[in-house]
């Protein structure tokens, strides 16, 4: 088999993965994942993103809106270890970096927006990621 010939098997095979390939999971807009410039350290493991899940009810129980609304870093740490998969601590939440923390914190505020304003918002961010991406 030639250089050419194997080249070309090369590209069909990889033509035929594309095709075979299943489509992309759609965005659920209920969980809005967050990646960490610092990551925790957990023992062996080490967390680079967790996804926050849009709180519920029975998740706010005993939290006061107005500060969740406002940042309030005492409500974040106590609502984020309900909302979070992985499940975070407290205490991890209290020691992340403030970068990490303000990226956690806005996106669970977020789910407090409309449907609407959150889906503009996502489309916003993704395009600035891409222009703010290298091309090739």
């Amino acid at each position: 088999m030639s250089k050419d010939t194997s080249a070309a098997t090369i590209e069909e095979l990889k033509e035929k993965d594309d095709a075979t390939a299943p489509p992309a999971l759609p965005i659920n807009p209920d969980i809005e994942t967050v990646e960490f410039d610092n990551p925790i350290i957990r023992g062996n493991l080490t967390i680079a993103e967790v996804n926050i899940n849009k709180p519920k009810t029975g998740a706010l129980r005993g939290l006061s809106l107005a500060d969740l609304l406002k940042l309030d870093v005492d409500t974040v740490i106590k609502l984020v270890p309900r909302v979070s998969t992985p499940p975070l601590t407290e205490n991890e939440v209290a020691a992340l970096d403030p970068a990490d923390f303000l990226s956690i914190s806005t996106a669970v505020v977020g789910f407090f927006a409309s449907k609407d304003q959150r889906a503009k918002a996502r489309q916003e961010a993704e395009t600035a990621k891409a222009e703010a991406s290298p091309t090739a």
